[in-house]
């Protein structure tokens, strides 16, 4: 997984999954929990998508909650339930206030309160040192959704 990072400045779904295949999420050494990792997808590939909800359900094993950060980020509930990840410990956070989703999904990781985040936008919002402290303290993963691609996204 280091070496995956010193190549990237980002990684993907698909990175961290295939990197943890085999084992369970909380055993992955910790840099792949402290870097936002993207999810772009589309109607056409949706391997990403596919990976995302496969690391969504590890993650939902841990006795914390899911945080969607605004209305753009929640996926279909059917498509979560479909993916064995349980709703009742999903939670949407409201932007009533429209602050900033780096400072909320900020607040959000070190919390420690959940065992992953997800918001939208371009990765390169997010891949911040103030996103990766905040993922590394609360050992918990920041996925960041290509708000772009996943606007194109249909559900059957």
């Amino acid at each position: 997984m280091k070496a995956l990072m010193q190549t990237q400045e980002f990684i993907t779904a698909s990175d961290v999954y295939k990197a943890t295949f085999g084992s369970h999420l909380n055993d992955v050494a910790s840099p792949s929990r402290a870097v936002p990792i993207e999810v772009s997808y589309s109607e056409q590939q949706q391997a990403q998508l596919a990976y995302f909800l496969r690391l969504l359900k590890q993650a939902n094993e841990e006795n914390r909650w899911i945080m969607f950060i605004g209305q753009d980020a929640l996926l279909d509930k059917q498509l979560l339930i479909n993916a064995g990840i349980d709703i009742n410990k999903v939670l949407l956070l409201k932007n009533a206030k429209n602050q900033s989703k780096h400072l909320l999904m900020a607040k959000a990781l070190e919390m420690g309160n959940c065992s992953a985040v997800i918001v939208t936008g371009e990765i390169e919002e997010f891949n911040t040192p103030i996103i990766t402290t905040a993922a590394e303290q609360g050992k918990t993963l920041a996925f960041v959704l290509n708000q772009n691609i996943k606007a194109q996204l249909t559900f059957h």
